[in-house]
């Protein structure tokens, strides 16, 4: 994902009360080095290190073989039940302005 442009639209996010969060298998160490290597994002990284992987396990977006999360987008309403969820596989992008009118439909 272009993390500017999903920087850009963090207030629109805001506006239709959604909390946009990332998260990895990765450690909180990696995750300040690659957010560094934006200049910095707006949203918080979560790290699904230890032990590692058991919230992809829950979301169902582990792969066992490569031993990583499936790059996945998931949103989850404030009685946290699962909304919409789209997997783009390990090597697929997604467009956060897409993802900002998905979450807008999902406000309504």
């Amino acid at each position: 994902m272009e993390i500017p442009g999903l920087n850009a639209l963090q207030e629109q996010f805001d506006g239709c009360d959604t909390q946009v969060l990332g998260i990895s298998v990765d450690s909180k160490f990696s995750h300040k080095a690659w957010a560094s290597g934006f200049a910095g994002i707006k949203y918080p990284l979560l790290a699904d290190f230890h032990p590692k992987g058991d919230v992809a396990k829950a979301y169902g977006l582990w792969l066992d073989g490569p031993g990583i999360g499936d790059r996945a987008t998931v949103m989850v309403g404030k009685d946290g039940k699962v909304l919409w969820a789209e997997s783009v596989g390990p090597g697929g992008s997604r467009n956060p302005g897409d993802l900002l009118n998905k979450a807008k439909e999902l406000a309504q």
